[in-house]
């Protein structure tokens, strides 16, 4: 299996974590503002969201094919 998110997809991602860092991680309102500024600074064009994206794309790439090769490891004791 192969996932590969694009760059609005991974830019949803990010946001979605952003938001929930704002609103769950009990931050002071000086790093919340900071938080928002930086997510709307990463446009889904530029450089940053690039780089996210392909480290996003990395990422789950690498976790997919630890997980299969874990799964070869695995002794079935069932």
């Amino acid at each position: 299996m192969k996932i590969e998110l694009d760059l609005e997809e991974a830019r949803e991602l990010m946001a979605a974590i952003v938001e929930r860092l704002i609103t769950e991680a009990g931050l002071p309102d000086a790093d919340r503002g900071v938080l928002r500024k930086w997510r709307s600074d990463v446009t889904p064009g530029s450089d940053a969201m690039r780089e996210l994206a392909a480290k996003v794309n990395s990422d789950l790439a690498r976790a997919m094919e630890n997980k299969k090769r874990s799964a070869v490891i695995k002794a079935d004791w069932r």
